[in-house]
């Protein structure tokens, strides 16, 4: 897979590290070793991608990030190359 910002993969562990804190359920599915953070990060470039709009709020990503460790089945994630801007 191709390298995330690392930026951008420090906001979206730090927001999942806190939300495991607090969400016993989420917790349990964070805590998935078939998952990865680096994973999730192309998750989520590949939703925006197909959106095709250049800008989302903190909440609509963090969610993205969330919905990528609430499902099993999310198909193959493609590399993204692009540029990540974390404010």
């Amino acid at each position: 897979m191709n390298k995330c910002s690392e930026n951008f993969e420090k906001a979206i562990k730090f927001y999942l590290d806190n939300r495991a804190k607090t969400d016993k359920l989420f917790a349990e599915k964070y805590a998935n070793e078939k998952k990865s953070i680096k994973e999730c990060c192309m998750f989520i470039l590949n939703e925006v991608r197909k959106s095709g709009i250049n800008g989302f709020a903190d909440d609509e990503i963090f969610g993205m990030a969330v919905h990528y460790y609430d499902e099993e089945n999310l198909g193959k994630i493609e590399d993204v190359e692009c540029d990540v801007v974390v404010n």
